[in-house]
């Protein structure tokens, strides 16, 4: 199943509910990975070592400092002349989120999920990549030129762009402009969402950094969660007809 499958998408029914920010999804993450807790625990302990070693070869290439890591799987705000560090980190944050992301969108579906499902995004590598991007670049701008809080409300309404392109399949732009559209009637709850549920995936690292480990996941199977309101339920009003979906959904 996918975004594009015709049982779901709604678009032209002029019957529908719209789905809302909740945080209990928060809570309904959390007990999914406990009930995949050493998938998850193997899976992140492979983006945090991936990421690193991807990031000093990228350095040591390009001379650039550390892109900050995945604590809380939030796209950096670097300053200005930190243009190319804004682009590697998206590059490599964004595969990494990216296959994490197309597993919760799994695990919420009521799929088996499995560690190797972290590099199956090779199909949507392009648009991930473009997508993981223009996300960055448009926070780092807004947030160096506004302040820190209009980046905070842009990564609350773009929190939908990742799963839109690795589930959804949609284009990178296309997964832009349908997660604004479909989170800019509640920009203050996402962005709080956003902000707690990045916070949570990241408090781990106060436990000798071995509990995010665990606290990681909760990050993209809290945003899948909503995802899976917004996008794949019966009632959910779509804007636009995605691409077709994974054929193995």
């Amino acid at each position: 199943m996918g975004v594009g499958d015709h049982q779901f998408d709604t678009s032209d029914s002029p019957l529908f509910r719209r789905a809302v920010v909740r945080f209990s999804a928060i809570g309904e993450a959390w007990a999914m990975v406990q009930a995949e807790w050493v998938t998850w625990a193997l899976t992140m302990l492979i983006v945090l070592a991936g990421n690193s070693i991807v990031s000093k070869v990228a350095d040591a290439l390009f001379h650039v400092g550390g892109n900050g890591g995945l604590v809380g799987f939030r796209w950096p705000m670097p300053r200005e002349e930190m243009a190319l560090q804004v682009i590697l980190a998206a590059l490599i944050n964004g595969f990494f989120v990216g296959g994490m992301f197309r597993m919760a969108c799994r695990q919420v579906r009521g799929e088996r999920i499995r560690v190797g499902d972290l590099f199956s995004v090779t199909d949507v590598l392009n648009e991930l990549a473009l997508g993981s991007i223009l996300c960055a670049a448009i926070v780092a701008i807004v947030s160096f030129v506004c302040f820190v809080i209009p980046g905070l409300i842009l990564h609350g309404l773009l929190m939908f762009t990742i799963p839109l392109i690795v589930d959804g399949r949609l284009r990178a732009i296309a997964a832009i402009r349908q997660s604004g559209n479909a989170l800019k009637s509640q920009w203050l709850t996402a962005t709080l969402f956003h902000a707690v549920t990045s916070f949570l995936s990241g408090i781990g690292t106060c436990f000798f950094c071995v509990g995010i480990l665990l606290t990681g996941p909760i990050y993209v199977l809290s945003i899948a969660i909503l995802y899976r309101d917004f996008f794949l339920t019966k009632d959910a009003a779509f804007k636009s007809k995605p691409a077709a979906p994974f054929s193995d959904f």
